[in-house]
């Protein structure tokens, strides 16, 4: 065998040029034949094809579509003539200052805890900042968004697929199926790459846009996956964001979707380098956990850098669906760069916010959030030290937040109104007084998510009864709150869940973990992927929380999946 084919994965990714002379029916006729013997044990596989096989597991795929890393991957399909002067305006020309008002898609409102406060007495106040993204179908974004190409960013998307030998035979079909619904659901403007890793990484397809000639090649590139080898992860980020990096031309929303089933033990110590180079290339990255034997601490670790949702697809027969969610979510990006300013009148004691925070005084600071889809909202807590006054009852401005931020649509910087929080400062306390529902609710949610992630560390030490004792506290706490909310129900039945992943070494082991994770994560960026519930496992607890974070647009993605299956059976 020659070098060259050693240093190639398989006959079928091998010849994966494009085919000028055969329709696309005939195109994909015959790449079935060479994918059938997935699901087919006893299908007689071409003798190149077995060789070719055979010799994948001692090579690598460094030249899957004859472009190596080094040679770089300056072939990316050219953009429309409005997106390229849109993006050359951004780097050329000096950023104008921001439009100031209410014409963006974004808002900003802020709720305190207690309305009134006593005159004489220093106190921590809960307050609540919120910055919230118009809906699908709203006056700002036009009717039926959601179902309208034209009035959505086009998207750059890479998808990172593990073909590792675990992934033989039905999990390598359910992503390919996956693939195909992303594929056919692309709008022509959309550009997509697929790099597909094992023990090394390669190229599958260049970034191309989806038209129909695009479209076919993509889907002739995905039938031909076929597993075997090792896992590494950093193998595949690695040429994923070198195809980000060395794009001539760029899309506005850009992301790379990152799905694996196996354990990775070399990957984490190269997470800051490829995070800050996503960062960098203004790139969004989702993992998606397959199965019940990836390392679910990894890749969470990868979404709380990247500040994203880690999805956990316990199911091999709904990854279409996480898949769905997330591409759907990313075809309603309204915002980016949102910088929210908090500037206190009175001490900020504590910002809970999982995005980037830049502490500028005790009583102002500014919290990056990335992105913001349509319907979305992200609701900052603080914690606020309200000092004791003079006499004499009068209204106190506690807090002025605004937000700044880049619209999509009209491509422009845009700050909003500042949204003031306020509080009556009384004479006397009020006994009766009940706290306000949204403000219990976010506290909820912070306090659920912070308990889950200690419980989650502390099951990792094979800690379980103390787990499972922090988890009774947050429950215990929520039965007794003063004001229950829907959030409420959803919290305690997160917390019972959790509790019941957590009862022993093999259970953590097997699903806990993952779910678990996943969870903290979603509840920790207020976004999810899927509206999937996770198998009970014989506790009896059914989950709602999804339902909180999933948008519109997601939920219409993800139902046009489960109606596309019947297409791929």
């Amino acid at each position: 065998m020659s070098k060259a084919q050693e240093s190639t994965p398989s006959a079928a990714l091998q010849q994966q040029g494009p085919v000028q002379t055969a329709s696309f029916s005939q195109r994909v006729n015959r790449v079935r034949q060479s994918w059938a013997p997935a699901a087919s044990p006893q299908h007689q596989l071409p003798q190149q094809m077995k060789s070719q096989q055979s010799s994948r597991r001692r090579s690598t795929m460094s030249f899957v579509d004859g472009i190596s890393p080094e040679a770089g991957f300056h072939d990316d399909d050219v953009l429309d003539d409005a997106v390229v002067a849109a993006t050359s305006r951004e780097v050329v020309q000096p950023e104008p200052d921001p439009d100031v008002g209410n014409e963006g898609p974004l808002s900003v409102s802020t709720r305190v805890e207690y309305s009134a406060l006593p005159r004489g007495l220093t106190r921590d106040v809960f307050g609540l900042v919120t910055v919230q993204a118009v809906a699908p179908g709203a006056p700002e974004l036009g009717p039926g968004m959601a179902g309208k190409a034209d009035q959505r960013q086009p998207m750059d998307l890479i998808c990172v697929l593990d073909v590792s030998g675990s992934m033989t035979g039905d999990k390598l079909r359910q992503v390919q199926e996956g693939m195909r619904f992303i594929i056919g659901q692309a709008d022509p403007k959309d550009r997509v790459s697929i790099v597909a890793f094992n023990s090394e990484a390669g190229r599958v397809l260049r970034l191309t846009r989806m038209s129909v000639e695009g479209k076919d090649s993509a889907n002739v590139a995905t039938l031909r996956l076929s597993a075997g080898g090792g896992t590494s992860i950093a193998a595949g980020l690695e040429m994923a964001l070198s195809v980000m990096e060395q794009r001539r031309q760029r899309n506005k929303v850009s992301a790379i979707l990152l799905l694996t089933d196996g354990q990775d033990g070399s990957t984490r110590r190269r997470l800051p380098e490829l995070l800050l180079r996503a960062a960098r290339a203004n790139c969004a990255l989702y993992a998606f956990g397959f199965g019940s034997d990836h390392d679910a601490a990894l890749l969470s670790e990868i979404a709380e850098q990247a500040q994203t949702p880690f999805t956990y697809v316990e199911d091999t027969e709904r990854v279409g669906e996480a898949f769905a969610g997330a591409v759907g979510g990313l075809t309603s990006v309204v915002a980016q760069k949102v910088e929210l300013t908090l500037k206190g009148r009175v001490p900020l004691k504590t910002i809970h916010t999982p995005f980037p925070l830049q502490r500028i005084s005790d009583t102002e600071a500014t919290v990056t959030i990335p992105d913001i889809f349509a319907g979305e909202r992200r609701d900052i807590l603080v914690e606020l030290s309200v000092p004791a006054e003079g006499a004499g009852a009068e209204q106190k401005v506690l807090l002025e937040a605004f937000a700044q931020y880049t619209d999509l649509k009209r491509n422009l910087p845009v700050r909003t109104s500042p949204a003031v929080m306020e509080a009556q400062i009384v004479e006397e306390p009020q006994p009766e007084a009940e706290p306000d529902e949204e403000v219990s609710a976010q506290r909820q949610r912070v306090e659920v998510t912070r308990t889950l992630n200690e419980a989650a560390a502390a099951s990792d030490l094979g800690q379980f009864e103390d787990a499972r004792r922090m988890l009774d506290g947050a429950e215990q706490r929520m039965v007794s709150a003063k004001k229950k909310s829907s959030v409420t129900e959803a919290m305690t039945r997160e917390v019972q869940d959790a509790r019941s992943r957590m009862q022993s070494r093999s259970v953590w082991e097997q699903s806990g973990r993952a779910e678990v994770k996943d969870a903290m994560q979603m509840h920790a960026v207020q976004r999810c992927t899927n509206t999937t519930s996770s198998k009970s496992r014989g506790h009896g607890v059914m989950k709602m929380s999804k339902a909180m974070y999933s948008t519109p647009i997601q939920d219409e993605w993800i139902e046009r999946n489960k109606a596309s299956k019947s297409l791929f059976g």
